[in-house]
């Protein structure tokens, strides 16, 4: 089963006032891919999510954090208004990271970075959600180290991501076999 770990950047929280403008996707090795938003948004955006849906052909597990409520969504609402078919994603096993660990963790704070320094898992660069969309804007009119910290933004989650599923794998794979157990009874 090959694993990719997956997390979006986008102008807005929603798919009806923001617009995706990049995305990365990390597999067990370490080994990644970064995408960014290239010519107008509207074209851009929709070769960018063309690239998104091809690139994940070959995975079979999705891990996001937060993807349930935030990635896939936006992923489908912003392929369907390209005309896109999302379905790819969709027919992919997906674990949604946070939700393992807001199941399995007794923290204060469920954020990527919060659980991560839980784990000694060291990050470069913390930046949160609002922060961002100046800097994409930024990135989007061709300033290079805005693009730069978005992709170094972009590896260090991806990267955290990865290293917090491989701590919590096995907990992870018991308690999705447990609730399987349970639902096909």
């Amino acid at each position: 089963m090959k694993l990719s770990f997956l997390d979006i950047e986008a102008t807005s929280l929603t798919a009806d006032s923001g617009f995706i403008v990049g995305f990365g996707l990390m597999f067990e090795d370490g080994e990644w891919i970064h995408e960014f938003l290239e010519g107008t948004v509207i074209e851009g955006e929709k070769q960018l999510l063309k690239k998104l849906l091809t690139n994940i052909e070959e995975v079979d597990i999705i891990v996001t954090w937060y993807g349930d409520g935030f990635d896939i969504p936006m992923i489908v609402s912003r392929s369907l208004l390209h005309g896109l078919d999302p379905t790819n994603i969709l027919m992919k096993e997906h674990i949604d990271l946070c939700i393992y660990a807001k199941k399995l963790l007794k923290l204060s704070d469920y954020s990527l970075d919060s659980v991560a320094r839980f784990f000694n898992i060291p990050k470069k660069i913390e930046l949160k959600g609002k922060d961002m969309p100046p800097i994409y804007m930024k990135a989007i009119s061709g300033e290079r180290e805005a693009l730069k910290l978005i992709k170094e933004h972009c590896y260090d989650d991806l990267n955290a991501l990865r290293l917090i599923y491989k701590i919590m794998a096995r907990t992870v794979s018991i308690l999705r076999a447990k609730n399987s157990n349970i639902r096909n009874t």
